[in-house]
């Protein structure tokens, strides 16, 4: 073998073709060696230290999940809890805890102030309204009667009923015809809670039922809210109505009551009106008695166990067609 050759083989040149001698070979060092391993204990280092940081951060991001969770749960029981024994104590006649519902003793009794809760108290339950409509359309307002049937569940000398935009002329309360008047102290209308707060000069006992009698004034509103008035026009003329929309808590704008959705009862409803107008509500009209003057009052049959936002009337004075579904449901449409 030439020397030449050897030379090259050693160098790592010891090609056979024509392009050998053009192709170097770098040849491994120390240096070189100690960079190569730096870097690959450098970039082992960053791995677990990468990895340590993602652990620690997932272990943070657990612990308060955790907390959140337990609180979400805390406050989901809380309000299950405070709803059902609110219902229960509706229904049972008891009181509803350290709430604000609760009904304080005798001796405390005079710092205890219901109104300022956002809920009603539970210490009374309507069973039934009987309620009396005069309509003006000439100038847009109403008056109105209510007699509101109530089962006392807890003593108390409050009486607290949403009433929102009316005018209270007088207020009665009374336990049958033998017992007589309540006399009542005092009534104020609440407005940051649309409540009618009535103070009696005696208790309430438990478990007996009271009549509460209201006579009031309103506007017929012109929005779509309460009892609200509203026109069309036929033939050229332009003509008005009085309508309601209750849902979800606007009853109150109509008639003193208890608008929450808890508060079941039955209604009977008379509306007097202009014999030039006619009026409808959720049951059929039982009777119409004519009066002097041109005026009218339909008396409807009492409806079923319902809630204050299901009742509706309506004053107007254009046609209709009238029809009844099996299930008893009045439908009004137009001719």
């Amino acid at each position: 073998m030439i020397i030449g050759d050897n030379t090259r083989m050693r160098n790592g040149r010891g090609l056979q073709d024509q392009w050998a001698d053009t192709v170097a070979v770098r040849p491994r060092t120390t240096e070189r060696q100690i960079t190569v391993h730096r870097k690959l204990v450098l970039g082992f280092a960053i791995s677990i230290l990468a990895l340590i940081v993602v652990t620690i951060i997932a272990v943070l991001l657990s612990l308060r999940y955790e907390e959140c969770g337990d609180g979400s749960r805390r406050v989901i029981n809380s309000s299950i809890l405070e709803a059902a024994r609110f219902n229960q104590n509706l229904e049972a006649g008891k009181d509803a805890g350290d709430g604000p519902n609760h009904l304080p003793e005798k001796d405390t009794e005079k710092d205890w102030k219901p109104w300022t809760f956002l809920r009603l108290p539970t210490h009374l339950r309507p069973l039934h309204y009987n309620l009396m409509i005069t309509a003006f359309m000439d100038n847009f307002t109403f008056s109105g009667e209510v007699n509101v049937e109530v089962e006392c569940l807890n003593a108390s000398r409050y009486i607290v009923l949403h009433a929102h935009r009316l005018s209270v002329e007088k207020v009665q309360v009374a336990e049958d015809r033998v017992a007589g008047d309540v006399k009542v102290s005092n009534y104020f209308a609440y407005p940051p809670n649309q409540v009618l707060v009535v103070v009696l000069n005696r208790t309430l006992d438990a478990q007996k039922s009271y009549n509460l009698k209201i006579i009031y004034n309103a506007i017929i509103e012109n929005e779509l809210l309460g009892f609200f008035r509203s026109s069309y026009v036929i033939h050229g003329e332009r003509r008005s109505l009085g309508v309601t929309q209750f849902s979800p808590i606007h009853a109150r704008k109509a008639f003193p009551c208890f608008d929450e959705p808890i508060y079941k009862a039955t209604f009977k409803i008379s509306i007097k009106h202009q014999t030039s107008y006619l009026s409808l509500s959720n049951m059929p009209v039982e009777t119409s008695v004519f009066e002097e003057g041109g005026w009218v009052t339909d008396h409807f049959s009492q409806t079923p166990l319902m809630s204050t936002y299901y009742l509706a009337w309506a004053v107007c004075n254009f046609t209709y067609r009238e029809a009844v579904t099996r299930s008893g449901v009045v439908r009004y449409t137009e001719p």
